[in-house]
């Protein structure tokens, strides 16, 4: 075997050294890489215990992810270093004690050292001689550490007791989701709604900032970080109020409903007939540019024509009075007129009069934008509120019913000013209601009269479900406990407070006839300024906002 043929087996048997070496580091480091994976897994599967992080199911997916990761940094760990031929003959000197014969012949073969040809041959076989006599198993052993794979086996078995075992805070990170899901979607369907009120081409642009500031305040507030369910939803609520509030304020339904009876004298007038039948069929935009093109025509009517227009519209313009005292004054004032035989007169009268009726369309339409954003900000509450499924099993999913089962105290309707009258098998209350003015509720017989029922909806909604009213109790029958006073109040007893000084307390019927839109706001004010408490639970704050939202008159 020549020079060259002896130095390639023995380049061989280092990168054999060299590969067994790897391999040991390998069965080191790669465990140590997956057990730093599996104790970083073991650190979230413990913070997801305390805290609403994650589901045991991304806990898992976590622990799998993690590990994977750990071993790829212990595989990058030791395939990553390049071991060059003289830093493996250097470890072989090393490992396998052959006192510099491996670092030798590299360096007399790489011109590093200089020799003759001779010396090199018998140094390179003297080299080959002591390879071949190293005992490479017992020298380089491939260990395992026992002590890794036992903290491998305990965090695999807890971070498998993670994943299977229940976990109470998962609850709450679904329903966390389900509320920032749902706060999202109402932001976008917010968001929309803005952007068609701003299309909306029957609105004037100071209706669109009307009605486009509580939509952008609530967007605002939903869009702050980390907003809670309750701070949604009382987001919400407020900006509904607030339009509930403008559309009350621009409802033309009473003026439609009036127009009906008062249009018909002119709709059975051939002269006025457009006009009178736009303002029976509510059509206020119509009626308005009916009653303009109705005052061009005035010059062109005979004077019987005329006084017959006239008598027509002064009964019109009565059967307004008290519901548009504006537009009643201008017909009257053209009915006038024309009776005047001023032409002139009435038909400026008329002009103004179609000019405040295609005020009333566009307040109408302002009204019944407002009334749509604010049903859709409804719905975004109800959304909002049932978002995370805090509805108790077994409950249907009714946004009215938000407040938790009866338990014998005392509800909710004696913030309402009214008690029950005692009936087998129904109940009621009398009172102002928002819907038809009054409140009368009924169970089926199963609370023998402990129930009663808010009244219908009004504008906005209103509550509609039976809520507990608790039954009078007369304490006029019952004896007193007799306490021992001290001698200076049984000489003086002004001196001992009022209490000594009451009478007894005449009990006649006790029932409380409240309007119910005067007591409304206070109780309502009285609710938003005890959900600031910290003693109320957080749980419980979305329902009691929901639960004056719906009862809003």
């Amino acid at each position: 075997m020549n020079l060259e043929q002896s130095y390639t087996t023995f380049v061989k048997q280092l990168n054999a050294w060299n590969g067994r070496r790897r391999l040991g580091d390998a069965l080191l480091w790669l465990p140590r890489g997956l057990l730093a994976g599996l104790l970083a897994a073991m650190v979230v599967a413990a913070v997801a215990r305390f805290r609403p992080l994650l589901t045991n199911q991304e806990v898992g997916l976590v622990a799998l992810a993690l590990a994977g990761g750990g071993l790829l940094v212990g595989l990058a760990w030791v395939l990553w270093p390049r071991h060059a031929l003289p830093e493996q003959a250097r470890f072989a000197d090393n490992q396998f004690r052959l006192q510099e014969r491996a670092s030798t012949a590299v360096e007399i073969h790489s011109g590093a050292l200089a020799t003759s040809p001779t010396i090199a041959q018998q140094q390179l076989a003297d080299t080959l001689t002591a390879v071949q006599r190293v005992d490479t198993r017992a020298l380089l052993p491939l260990r395992l550490n026992r002590q890794d794979w036992l903290v491998i086996l305990l965090a695999v078995v807890l971070l498998i007791t993670a994943v299977f075992l229940p976990n109470l805070q998962e609850a709450l990170v679904l329903q966390q989701r389900a509320i920032t899901k749902s706060v999202a979607e109402q932001v976008s369907e917010l968001e929309a709604l803005s952007e068609e009120i701003r299309q909306n081409p029957a609105l004037t642009d100071t209706q669109k900032e009307e009605i486009l500031a509580p939509i952008e305040q609530a967007i605002e507030g939903l869009g702050e970080g980390n907003i809670s369910q309750e701070q949604a939803v009382a987001a919400l609520s407020e900006a509904e109020a607030e339009l509930r509030d403008l559309a009350a304020s621009s409802n033309a339904t009473q003026l439609r409903e009036q127009l009906r009876q008062a249009g018909a004298p002119l709709a059975d007038n051939p002269n006025s007939q457009s006009l009178g039948a736009a303002l029976q069929n509510g059509d206020l935009a119509q009626a308005g540019a009916a009653a303009t093109q109705l005052a061009d025509q005035l010059p062109a009517l005979s004077r019987e024509e005329q006084l017959a227009l006239a008598e027509d519209l002064m009964a019109t313009a009565q059967s307004l009075v008290g519901t548009d005292d504006q537009l009643a004054q201008q017909l009257a004032a053209a009915a006038q007129a024309l009776q005047n035989g001023d032409v002139a007169a009435a038909q400026q009268a008329l002009r103004e009069a179609g000019a405040t009726l295609q005020q009333r369309a566009q307040e109408a339409a302002a009204a019944q934008q407002a009334n749509q954003a604010a049903n859709a900000l409804s719905q975004g509450r109800q959304s909002v509120a049932q978002a995370g499924g805090q509805n108790q099993p077994g409950q249907p999913a009714n946004p009215d019913n938000l407040l938790p089962p009866n338990d014998g105290r005392a509800g909710p309707n004696e913030s309402l000013g009214q008690s029950p009258q005692p009936g087998p098998g129904q109940g009621g209350s009398q009172g102002q209601g928002p819907g038809d003015g009054q409140n009368s509720g009924q169970n089926g017989g199963q609370n023998g009269g402990q129930s009663g029922q808010l009244g219908g909806p009004g504008p906005g909604g209103g509550h509609v479900e039976n809520v507990y009213v608790p039954k009078l109790r007369d304490l006029s029958g019952f004896t007193g406990v007799d306490v021992e006073l001290p001698a200076e109040c049984a000489a003086n007893p002004a001196d001992c407070g009022a209490l000594l000084n009451e009478t007894p307390t005449e009990f006649t019927d006790e029932t409380s006839i409240v309007p119910y839109t005067q007591v409304f706001g206070d109780y309502r004010n009285a609710a938003n300024e005890a959900l600031q408490d910290d003693y109320i639970p957080l749980g419980l704050k979305g329902y009691i906002r929901d639960y004056f939202s719906s009862l809003e008159p």
